[in-house]
């Protein structure tokens, strides 16, 4: 039974929709890239290949008709948004010593329930953010956990998913590895479908350390005073700016997932990403059974009942206090050629 008096439940969506955000822009910042777009729906619906981009206007003779222009081979693109939640309980002795630890108030109870609605909040944060990783990462979104199979495929081009490098050393290998041209080939690659330059490049540390310590970025550094054993970050960027390619950046976000630290992005790799005008996709945020009980309890207003939202649940036997954070949720790729992914080490 969802109760309403311990905690105002427009309050406590708003709290948790405030620890989203922080979150996402702190920490779970794949959420730049794949910005979140709440949706009075539990569906998500897409045009897949919608580019700004058309081919050029032709020149043509006076009193004559225009040229018309076709549709880039767009495709309409649906499917189900799945649930994400997670809840805690707290029990009849926990609530009874916080309750005396007040003198009787139930000032200790709604501040525990409010700081389990912030971990669970960043919980369901974190679980979208490793569905973000996935869909940029691997093209798609496999899902298959509590009896939910669901595999959604965005349809990246080969060429923009190479299982690792080809012919060339790896970026570990500090001395023979040629990062430069090795960006340069697959930004040509980019180009070439895309018809733009990726923005950026992200990666881990780890990768960045290597790139530190390479003889051709530190023989590009060098001066009357030799060679540098090592360069900084900057002079990374300087050296792939000379060259026309994009900036580098590092991800290095983990999530607990059963116990264990887990990357969203595999840190041996590197990922190219489009400017933010280009259409990329982005995370879908559905309205959830939850927020409906809410909105016809007239305890949040309709507009408000689309995106994550904080619940307050009391069982009797026993006697218990569950609060859930809750949404639907998932990324979607609109145009998946816009990524590019590849293994460096």
């Amino acid at each position: 039974m969802l109760i309403y008096d311990l905690a105002d439940p427009q309050e406590l969506t708003g709290y948790v929709r405030g620890v989203q955000m922080e979150m996402e822009k702190n920490t779970f910042t794949l959420s730049q890239i794949l910005p979140n777009d709440n949706i009075d729906d539990i569906e998500y619906r897409y045009m897949k290949g919608q580019f700004r981009d058309q081919d050029a206007a032709s020149v043509r003779a006076w009193d004559t008709e225009s040229p018309i222009g076709s549709r880039q081979g767009v495709s309409r693109v649906m499917g189900e948004l799945p649930p994400i939640s997670k809840k805690m309980r707290l029990g009849e002795e926990e609530r009874l010593r916080k309750r005396a630890l007040e003198t009787g108030s139930n000032a200790g109870l709604i501040n525990a329930i409010y700081d389990d609605a912030g971990n669970m909040a960043r919980a369901v944060a974190a679980r979208v953010e490793l569905l973000r990783g996935e869909a940029l990462e691997d093209g798609q979104i496999a899902i298959n956990e509590n009896g939910v199979v669901q595999t959604v495929s965005f349809g990246r081009n080969a060429a923009h998913d190479p299982a690792a490098l080809s012919g060339t050393a790896k970026w570990d290998d500090h001395t023979n590895s040629t990062p430069i041209q090795n960006i340069q080939a697959w930004q040509n690659t980019y180009v070439s479908t895309n018809g733009i330059k990726p923005a950026a490049i992200l990666t881990s540390t780890d990768i960045i350390g290597d790139l530190l310590l390479n003889s051709q970025i530190r023989s590009l550094a060098a001066s009357l005073s030799g060679t540098p054993a090592m360069v900084t970050l900057d002079t990374v960027r300087a050296a792939l700016s000379a060259f026309g390619l994009p900036p580098i950046y590092t991800y290095d976000t983990k999530v607990r997932v059963n116990g264990s630290q887990v990357n969203v992005l595999d840190p041996t790799k590197v990922f190219f990403i489009p400017p933010k005008s280009e259409p990329l996709g982005k995370t879908f945020f559905g309205t959830t059974a939850e927020s409906l009980e809410l909105a016809g309890a007239k305890q949040i207003a309709n507009d408000q009942c689309p995106g994550m939202v904080a619940v307050v649940d009391k069982t009797f036997d026993p006697v218990g206090i569950w609060t859930k954070a809750v949404a639907i949720a998932l990324p979607v790729l609109a145009n998946p050629d816009l990524t590019f992914v590849v293994k460096v080490k």
